[in-house]
């Protein structure tokens, strides 16, 4: 598969979460793979088949984060998913704001 673009976000310490990195491997159309590093743990999780153009958008609007912290979880341990939740609440959090200011007109 040929990657299309690779798109990185630091996202600062907020909400008693440690920052976070984004690392967005975009293969276009409607495929992406997401990995999330923050503090010295990291999860990756892939989407061949999305629904959004952007992968930051499916993340911050349409993916559920019950379904979100499946996807990333990879000992579906109750600890491991909470701190995911708390992770991808403060990543949503920051790319709704990143988006806002953006696109001021399409939200």
């Amino acid at each position: 598969m040929e990657v299309k673009e690779v798109r990185i976000h630091h996202v600062p310490a907020q909400d008693r979460v440690d920052p976070i990195d984004i690392f967005i491997v975009w293969y276009g159309e409607h495929k992406s793979q997401v990995t999330i590093r923050c503090w010295d743990h990291a999860w990756t999780a892939y989407w061949g088949g999305h629904w959004e153009e952007r992968a930051e958008r499916f993340l911050s609007k349409h993916a559920t984060i019950d379904y979100l912290v499946n996807s990333f979880s990879r000992t579906q341990s109750p600890r491991e998913k909470k701190w995911l939740r708390h992770i991808l609440e403060s990543i949503r959090k920051y790319l709704i704001n990143v988006e806002t200011e953006e696109t001021p007109n399409d939200i």
